[in-house]
């Protein structure tokens, strides 16, 4: 079914809204002037092919992350200087979030079915999972363990976890799910029975589904991101020049591998896990 390009109200009351959103991100200094434009264009595509409730579903993700970036941001100033982890995002950190869920928008508008549904609940529990615990993980007075060697690191170490900050990825991937539901009887495009069965078993695959996302992103983190070491100050950091404006050493990883891949493709993977986990248990 071809979108209707001369469906005016629909266009614009998504631009409006997106840029109401995005504004609101930026004023609170959860995003940069780049990263606003893109989570208008993420917000629009989002909108008009997506639906309402998908935006509703997005929305969680970006208004939380808004909230929980500000929040005791003076404590985080450090991990912020020698990692990607929080504070403000710029136009490929949000692509890199917000930009698989888009796509998922427009090919179920083309091709409407629960496994694309489900692939684009994954895709955002495990973006709104890996951003509640990355920005209230690194808040934790206990130094988290490399997901790979379990060795203790530095708070905001790529690759790093911890207990609280699997408890709030849970947390985060529930809400998005919370939202789902909440809103599948009223503005849901695809009508799926909410029976007992139904509901609780999609609720455990969202959930799952985020968690996993977000320790899929602190496996990657460990193994193939780039990380470097300044001599100077004997400190691992993700910077090509640390903030002390000396020059780093490659220590692992691939030099093109960054941050913003990690998060694209551990988005990827738990929206793949959520379509083939509903394609299995629920269809």
């Amino acid at each position: 079914m071809p979108i209707v390009f001369s469906d005016f109200h629909t266009v614009l009351a998504g631009l409006i809204i997106s840029l109401a959103v995005a504004v609101f991100s930026f004023r609170r200094d959860a995003l940069s002037a780049s990263g606003t434009l893109a989570a208008i264009i993420v917000g629009e595509l989002v909108f008009v092919f997506g639906g309402v409730q998908w935006f509703l579903i997005l929305s969680v993700f970006f208004l939380t992350s808004v909230f929980f970036t500000r929040f005791k941001q003076e404590s985080k100033g450090d991990v912020i200087k020698e990692f990607a982890k929080g504070g403000v995002r710029d136009f490929w950190q949000v692509l890199a979030n917000g930009g698989v869920a888009a796509l998922i928008a427009i090919a179920f508008f083309y091709y409407p079915s629960a496994l694309v549904l489900f692939g684009f609940l994954g895709v955002v529990a495990t973006i709104t999972a890996d951003t509640w615990a990355t920005e209230l993980g690194i808040l934790g007075r206990t130094r988290p363990r490399l997901i790979t060697t379990w060795q203790r690191v530095r708070v905001g170490t790529s690759g790093a976890i911890s207990f609280s900050g699997t408890l709030y990825a849970l947390a985060g991937s529930a809400a998005i799910a919370v939202c789902f539901f909440a809103t599948q009887p009223y503005l849901g495009r695809l009508f799926l029975p909410l029976s007992a069965g139904t509901v609780v078993g999609s609720f455990l695959i969202i959930c799952f589904s985020g968690v996993l996302g977000s320790l899929s992103d602190s496996l990657l983190g460990a193994t193939l991101q780039a990380m470097y070491y300044c001599t100077h100050c004997k400190t691992e950091t993700e910077k090509l020049v640390h903030t002390c404006g000396h020059k780093t050493s490659a220590i692992r990883g691939l030099a093109w591998f960054d941050n913003d891949l990690v998060n694209l493709a551990s988005s990827m993977f738990g929206g793949a896990l959520a379509a083939l986990l509903a394609s299995r248990l629920l269809f």
